[in-house]
């Protein structure tokens, strides 16, 4: 069993760390704090401390001044932050990880992996697929797992640290992934096109294209993003019927 504290002052950071610890056996919360202060004054050598996760922009004191305290009471420290800009910092204060938010559960567990090669840690994927679906772990169902066939997806969302998918039944899944383990997982699906940075759509539920802006079946809109552009010009050309009449 490995003994984890985690740092950081935003709780919904810290929650989806939880949902990822509570899929690896292994790991045992001893201590959530999400004031850093607090941390310097109750972290000691006797919590037999195995791994900190730490947030880096903090208020009052930032995770790199928190890691200079607290490094010599953990065998291994792992930054978790939206910023990259920190790297080097985390580097100099012997960090022993970076993971930069949102990281996706692969992420996650490949570096504890890593960095404990003798413990058994349990892989459990976030998403496991077979060759007509895919299976998720749905938040507004207590982490349920749901079967979703790819026939009946309109869209993926993503949504702040999470994202939502979209099905024809109306029905809305909301998942700890990103766009990029979307991605990952559609491979060369043909049907799923990327029009816009936050969606991956199903071209099969397309409603109409009006301009830039692309409406799906379930009234879910948005407008072609400028960087996929060219993507969409070239689906359009592929798929929109033209005359052969002179005029």
């Amino acid at each position: 069993m490995l003994n984890c504290i985690i740092i950081d002052d935003e709780q919904f950071s810290v929650d989806a760390i939880l949902k990822y610890i509570e899929l690896l056996p292994k790991l045992y919360v001893v201590a959530i704090y999400n004031n850093p202060l607090k941390a310097l004054e109750n972290v000691t050598l006797e919590n037999n401390i195995d791994l900190i996760f730490m947030d880096i922009d903090m208020p009052f004191l930032s995770g790199i001044e928190l890691a200079k305290a607290l490094r010599p009471k953990t065998q291994k420290l792992i930054f978790t932050t939206s910023h990259s800009k920190y790297a080097f910092d985390a580097y100099e204060v012997e960090g022993d990880a970076y993971l930069l938010k949102p990281f996706s559960f692969g992420k996650f567990s490949m570096t504890i992996n890593r960095l404990f090669p003798n413990e058994t840690v349990a892989k459990i994927p976030e998403i496991s697929h077979g060759d007509d679906y895919f299976m998720v772990k749905n938040k507004e169902e207590d982490l349920r797992i749901v079967k979703v066939g790819y026939k009946e997806v309109i869209a993926f969302e993503s949504s702040q640290n999470y994202l939502k998918i979209h099905l024809a039944n109306n029905k809305v899944l909301t998942v700890y992934l990103t766009i990029k383990d979307i991605l990952e997982l559609l491979g060369s699906r043909d049907e799923f096109k990327q029009f816009h940075r936050a969606f991956v759509i199903s071209t099969d539920c397309i409603n109409y294209i009006e301009g830039n802006i692309v409406k799906m079946n379930n009234n879910l809109s948005f407008t072609v993003g400028e960087s996929y552009r060219e993507n969409f010009t070239s689906y359009l050309s592929g798929k929109l019927l033209k005359t052969s009449r002179k005029r």
